[in-house]
């Protein structure tokens, strides 16, 4: 196998498999029956008496 064909077959099947990894962090992302796990990470990083949604300055 030569030089140019193992970078030819690298940068294909790397440009393959980085497109798909990206379609299925999007879906995962923006999936509805994940709401509820991104928003309570969102909120885990308030002060408790700001989780109720309240704003306190």
């Amino acid at each position: 196998m030569t030089h140019d064909t193992l970078v030819y077959l690298s940068k294909t099947v790397g440009l393959i498999w980085l497109m798909g990894f990206f379609v299925i962090v999007v879906i995962r992302a923006y999936s509805p029956a994940r709401r509820d796990a991104h928003e309570a990470a969102a909120r885990s990083i308030l002060p408790a008496d700001q989780r109720d949604g309240e704003r306190h300055d």
